[in-house]
């Protein structure tokens, strides 16, 4: 067995990963959440945490309340109220009162303050877009940044590098994504986003000791004659010979203690191998259907079963001979797991640890080992029956003495000796076994639950470097600056020709893996990602399949139209919740891509507001850019773009009036 990710589905031992749909949410986690009493610092960190991960509406909430309302003013917050104000639109986009707030945010600044080469940048990018050779100097300025800064300009400015920007700026970028679309070992790390957070390691609690109050009582009772009985009997047997009535008892009463000791080690032995043959060699139920966490554990069951098929044996062989052992095991997964709250996809490590240990003992063959071990040696069978035996022959030799002083009282007292002795000696043995039985569970559970939590906790040291939030869209930032060079690459296109672009990021069916962060977006294991780009030709549709875990696309699709083509442009929300983007064209069959599942289902996924997650995928989607780019070319044609240009210059004239500073 593998202990490394070997994809987004198969994965060994206990990093293995289901091949079907699962998600996780992460929490409790604070990068998206604001404390009881925030202090300004703490608004504006959330609102920075959702701008890298792409939230720029959520982002704009949070650094305008700290800049703006609680006079939380300096060069980083200013400089990223800039970028959250501009991420994601043009200025055509860009409210009224957000325009009179990049105008003031410009000036609130001084010379002297680290941030200010950020801003000036900022600054040129938006006032020198209408000229011609507007770029000059960018490059300039951009060496004056850190790295940190230059990313974040590229990855918000992104609209304003369209035509203002020389392609060296657009190289860099590229640049910029090629070095950090791998960083911090992602292909290592990613897909550990998608698994839950697992539940701690469980056993079925061992059996509790099922000895009622009447058959402690007939034990009693039945003990009492017994050894009223036993006693006349000594005591007649010790007027004929006392010495030898001494020595009679004694061996009376070793023979019984060792012959009842070994009779409970015997039936012990017996019953629980007994026990463990009917629950390993039953025949299984059949899986159970449907979507509850009893049907899920039987798919992980089988799933697992088929994949830790030892290597070089039969299958059939292997799934038959397990089968009870199996069954077994699921149904107490099943047992200590079934609550309302708990996700079958986080006990999963466990079904792969089970199915897994089940596997290299049955190839190892030491998977009845327990029958060996259970298996009631000779020299016990042996011992109890000469013990008995010993302790009959004391028995009968006490009587035979005591006949010699008292007949017919000593025959009625053996009668009754024998009767009550054999009663007692059963409902003791019984007692006794059991509180045996209970011990041996409860060592063995013992046993099992220290495997478990060995195997859970090695589970968590895997994922204790899972990828938070922002690296996650880190990286999904850089597919789509890579998709961005391959199409311009494609269409041999070079930053000028291409007048706007949008891109559209969906889950890609059939099977895919999604996880979030509390108050997070969906983050999918496969991505589809549409990418237009407006040329003066027309549009450039460029479609791709990502693996996002491997940082690898497939399936390129291109689609080219005219401007006059488009019909109409929307995100429909369907009747199971799903948003669905809808591109009509005058020919062929509308473009449609499901951009967001449906709400999940609270009890399973621990969601709290599976419709707020919904929304916020759907702006981190680029939904909001691309509606506003082909609506207007659906309403417009070809002369939108122009059309955008013209109406850019009333706020980007607005942003070049003189600083009025209204920070104090």
């Amino acid at each position: 067995m593998n202990d490394s990710p070997s994809g987004p589905t198969n994965l060994a031992t206990d990093s293995a990963n289901v091949a079907v749909q699962a998600e996780a949410i992460h929490g409790p986690v604070n990068v998206y959440q604001v404390a009881a009493a925030p202090s300004p610092e703490e608004i504006f960190e959330v609102g920075l945490n959702s701008l890298r991960a792409g939230m720029a509406p959520e982002a704009r909430e949070h650094i305008r309340d700290a800049v703006v309302l609680r006079n939380y003013v300096n060069g980083h917050s200013c400089f990223y109220l800039l970028l959250a104000l501009l991420s994601g639109r043009t200025l055509q986009q860009v409210p009224p009162n957000e325009i009179d707030m990049l105008r003031c945010v410009r000036g609130a600044v001084k010379d002297d303050d680290e941030w200010a080469d950020a801003i000036k940048l900022v600054d040129h990018l938006l006032t020198s877009r209408p000229q011609e050779g507007g770029a000059a100097g960018l490059e300039q300025e951009f060496q004056k940044l850190t790295d940190e800064q230059r990313n974040d300009v590229l990855q918000h400015m992104e609209m304003f590098l369209d035509s203002s920007a020389e392609d060296a700026l657009w190289a860099r970028a590229f640049d910029a994504a090629k070095s950090d679309r791998c960083a911090n070992d992602r292909l290592g790390r990613a897909w550990k986003f998608f698994q839950p957070e697992p539940i701690g390691a469980r056993v079925r609690p061992a059996d509790p000791v099922l000895i009622g109050l009447g058959t402690w009582t007939a034990a009693t009772a039945a003990t009492a004659p017994a050894l009223a009985a036993v006693g006349f009997i000594g005591a007649t047997a010790w007027q004929h010979n006392g010495t030898a009535a001494l020595f009679t008892l004694l061996a009376l009463a070793a023979g019984c203690y060792a012959s009842v000791r070994g009779g409970v080690e015997w039936r012990c032995k017996k019953e629980r191998r007994q026990a463990k043959d009917r629950e390993y060699l039953r025949r299984p139920a059949p899986t159970t259907r449907g979507d509850g966490f009893a049907s899920k554990i039987d798919r992980q069951f089988n799933h697992y079963s088929a994949l830790y098929t030892p290597r070089g044996a039969n299958k059939a062989r292997w799934l038959s001979e397990t089968a009870g052992v199996r069954q077994s095991l699921r149904d107490e997964v099943v047992t200590i797991y079934r609550e309302s709250t708990v996700n079958a996809k986080r006990v999963a490590w466990l079904t792969r640890y089970l199915v897994a240990d089940v596997a290299r003992r049955w190839q190892a063959g030491k998977l009845w080992d327990y029958r060996k071990e259970l298996r009631v040696p000779f020299l016990l069978k042996a011992m109890c029956v000469l013990t008995s035996a010993a302790a009959t022959a004391a028995g009968a030799f006490l009587v035979w003495s005591g006949a010699h002083v008292r007949p017919l009282p000593v025959s009625l007292a053996a009668i009754a000796a024998l009767a009550s002795v054999w009663s007692a000696a059963r409902l003791w043995l019984r007692i006794a076994a059991e509180y045996r039985r209970h011990s041996a569970d409860k060592a063995e559970k013992k046993s099992l639950l220290a495997g478990r939590q060995a195997a859970f906790d090695r589970w968590k040291s895997k994922l204790a470097d899972r990828p938070d939030d922002l690296e996650m869209a880190r990286w999904l930032e850089c597919d789509r600056k890579a998709l961005m060079e391959q199409a311009m690459a494609l269409y041999r296109l070079k930053r000028q020709d291409v007048l706007a672009h949008a891109f559209i990021e969906a889950p890609a069916t059939p099977s895919y893996a999604r996880a979030r962060v509390q108050n997070g977006p969906w983050r999918y294991s496969k991505y589809k990602i549409l990418l237009f780009l407006l040329t003066k030709d027309g549009v450039r549709q460029l479609t791709q399949h990502l693996d996002f875990q491997k940082a690898t696309t497939r399936s390129r699709a291109r689609t080219n139209y005219r401007y006059d083509a488009f019909t109409s442009v929307q995100v429909a929300e369907t009747d199971s919740g799903e948003n669905v983007f809808e591109l009509t064209l005058t020919n062929g069959d509308p473009i449609k891509v499901k951009v967001t599942d449906p709400p999940s289902d609270v009890t399973e996924t621990e969601d709290k507001d599976p419709q707020g997650a919904s929304q916020l995928t759907l702006g981190t989607a680029g939904l909001s850019n691309a509606l506003h780019v082909l609506e207007g070319v659906a309403a417009e044609g070809k002369e939108w773009i122009a059309f955008e240009r013209q109406r850019e210059k009333v706020p980007l004239a607005e942003v070049s009036k003189g600083v009025n500073a209204i920070f104090a």
